[in-house]
C-alpha cells in the first residue's frame, strides 16, 4: 500500500492542483459568457412543482468550467504518467466520452430545456458507452456465500451497469439544490474513493479520474459556496454524477477480497437516499418522481433548521461520515483514512473562507 501511494502521489498532486486552478480560473469567464447569452436562473422563479430558493439572477452553466478543468487535469496527468493511456486507454476514453455527452446534454437543458425522455435517452447512451467498452458491473459482494463475490452472467451486468449509471447521474442532479451542496459532496466523495483506490498499484485510471474530479469540484466550490456566483446546472451535475458512477464501477473491476464492492456504494449513498425518499414521497401523493420540487433532504433540513448553510454543512458532514464508513469497509489504513478526512475538511473550509472573505470585501466596497 505504501508503495502504491508513493507511486501515484505526483500524479494525484499535479492532477488535483491542475483541475483546481483551472476551474478557479475559468469560472469567471464562463460566468461572463453565461450572462452574455442569458444562461441564468432567476431566484424565486417557478421550477416544476416548487420554486428556486436562491436570490437574484445567477448563471447556471458552471458545468462548462468544471468539465474544462477536468479534461485539462486528465491531459496533464497523462503527461506525468504516459503509461496510463496505454494501459487504460479504452476505460479513460469511454468515461471521458460519456462525461462529454452528459455535459453537452446538460448544457442544452440549462439553456433551452430538453424533454425528460430526451435527457433519459442521452443518459442511457452514455451508460451504453461504458458497457460496450467493458466498463460494467461484473460481480457484487456475496454476503451469504463462502466466496467474497457473486459473479454475474448473461445480460445481468449490462442491466445493472445501466441502472446504476443512469440512476446515480439523476440522483446527483437531484441533490444539486443549495449553494455549494453538490460541489462539496463531489469533493468529499471523490477524495474518499481516491483514498480507497490509491492503496492499489493497478488503479491508475480511477486514481487519475478521481484526482481530477476532486480538484474540479473543489475549484468550483470556491465560486459556488453561498452566496453562489454561479450554479453548476445540469451540465455540471450530470457530468459529475456520471463520472462518479463510472469510476465506482471502474474500481470494482480491479477489486480484491479485502475491499468489498459495497464500499463505493456506501461512499456515494447520500444522493441515492435522497432520490429514493423523493420518489417514494411523490408516488405516495400521485406525483411524477421526475418533476422538480422542494421535497429533497436539503429542503427538509433547510426548513427545519431555518438556514440554507446549516443544511449544507449537515449534509456535508453526513457525506463525510459515509465516506469514512466506506473507507473502513475497504480496510483503508487508519492513517490514510484520518489524513483523507482532515485534508477534506481543511481544503473545503479554506475555499469556503476564501469565498466568505470575497463576499465581505464586496459588501464593504458597496457600502
Amino acid at each position: 500500500m505504501r508503495e502504491a501511494i508513493i507511486k501515484f502521489f505526483p500524479l494525484v498532486s499535479i492532477s488535483f492542483l491542475a483541475a483546481f486552478l483551472s476551474v478557479v480560473f475559468f469560472v469567471p469567464k464562463v460566468r461572463a459568457f453565461a450572462l452574455k447569452i442569458g444562461a441564468v436562473q432567476k431566484g424565486g422563479s417557478q421550477h416544476g412543482l416548487g420554486a428556486r430558493i436562491h436570490s437574484g439572477v445567477v448563471p447556471n452553466i458552471g458545468g462548462i468550467a468544471i468539465f474544462t478543468g477536468f479534461i485539462l487535469a486528465l491531459l496533464l496527468g497523462i503527461m506525468v504518467r504516459p503509461a496510463l493511456i496505454n494501459e487504460f486507454r479504452v476505460e479513460l476514453l469511454a468515461i471521458v466520452l460519456g462525461a462529454a455527452l452528459m455535459m453537452i446534454v446538460g448544457f442544452i437543458d440549462d439553456v433551452w430545456e430538453m424533454s425528460a425522455p430526451a435527457r433519459m435517452a442521452a443518459q442511457f447512451v452514455a451508460a451504453g458507452i461504458l458497457v460496450v467498452n467493458g466498463v460494467q458491473v461484473s460481480f457484487i459482494t456475496n454476503f451469504f456465500g463462502d466466496s467474497p463475490f457473486l459473479f454475474l452472467e448473461g445480460i445481468a451486468p449490462t442491466i445493472l451497469t445501466i441502472l446504476w449509471v443512469v440512476g446515480f447521474t439523476n440522483a446527483f442532479n437531484f441533490i444539486d439544490g443549495l449553494d455549494g451542496l453538490s460541489s462539496g459532496m463531489a469533493t468529499i466523495s471523490s477524495l474518499s474513493l481516491l483514498a480507497v483506490a490509491i492503496q492499489f498499484p493497478d488503479r491508475g485510471a480511477a486514481i487519475l479520474l478521481l484526482a481530477a474530479l476532486a480538484g474540479s469540484a473543489l475549484g468550483f466550490l470556491r465560486h459556488n459556496y453561498s452566496p453562489a456566483k454561479i450554479i453548476m446546472g445540469d451540465s455540471g451535475a450530470y457530468m459529475m454524477g456520471y463520472v462518479l458512477a463510472a469510476v465506482s464501477i471502474l474500481g470494482a473491476l480491479k477489486i480484491t477480497a479485502t475491499v468489498t464492492v459495497a464500499a463505493p456504494i456506501l461512499i456515494l449513498a447520500l444522493p441515492v437516499v435522497n432520490i429514493t425518499q423523493v420518489t417514494l414521497r411523490r408516488l405516495s401523493r400521485g406525483v411524477s418522481p421526475a418533476a422538480a420540487g422542494n421535497d429533497h433532504l436539503h429542503d427538509i433540513l433547510r426548513l427545519r433548521s431555518g438556514s440554507k448553510n446549516i443544511a449544507v454543512v449537515v449534509l456535508w458532514i453526513a457525506a463525510l461520515g459515509l465516506g469514512a464508513l466506506g473507507m473502513m469497509l475497504s480496510n483503508t489504513p487508519p492513517v490514510l483514512m484520518y489524513l483523507t478526512i482532515v485534508m477534506t475538511v481543511v481544503l473545503m473550509a479554506s475555499v469556503c473562507l476564501w469565498r466568505w472573505l470575497e463576499v465581505k470585501r464586496e459588501r464593504m466596497a458597496e457600502s
